[in-house]
């Protein structure tokens, strides 16, 4: 199992999630969000980190790894976005990490739509 664990009272964290729903081919992967059981039962925070965090193959990956990973495992079709992983980690996380800090402050439309059935079967309570 692909785990993508994200902050559900962010409307730019949520949209980045429904995308990933969409674009989901990956019948291993799976979302849930910081506050759920299964999230305090499976992952233990190594810090105070304020990313989305992927867990794939017994690895945890943050920042601009984890994106990049989950999307490269979501779709064939976004294979090819690990080639960014040729830029150097440091700019990628920067760049990440700027996102990050704003992302509360990014306007998101109708983010308390109803869950789709895929979006319901994807997710960990």
């Amino acid at each position: 199992m692909k785990v993508l664990i994200f902050d559900g009272a962010c409307s730019f964290c949520n949209l980045f999630v429904r995308f990933t729903v969409r674009i989901n081919q990956n019948p291993e992967l799976r979302i849930t969000d910081f506050n759920t059981g299964w999230t305090k039962v499976n992952y233990t925070p190594d810090s105070d980190t304020d990313s989305v965090i992927y867990i794939a193959n017994g690895r945890t990956y943050i920042y601009s790894d984890a994106v990049l990973h989950m999307l490269a495992d979501a779709n064939r079709l976004f294979k090819p976005v690990v080639l960014l992983k040729l830029i150097p980690k440091f700019i990628r996380d920067t760049v990440y990490k700027t996102v990050a800090k704003y992302r509360k402050n990014i306007p998101a439309v109708n983010v308390c739509e109803r869950p789709s059935q895929k979006f319901i079967d994807m997710y960990l309570s």
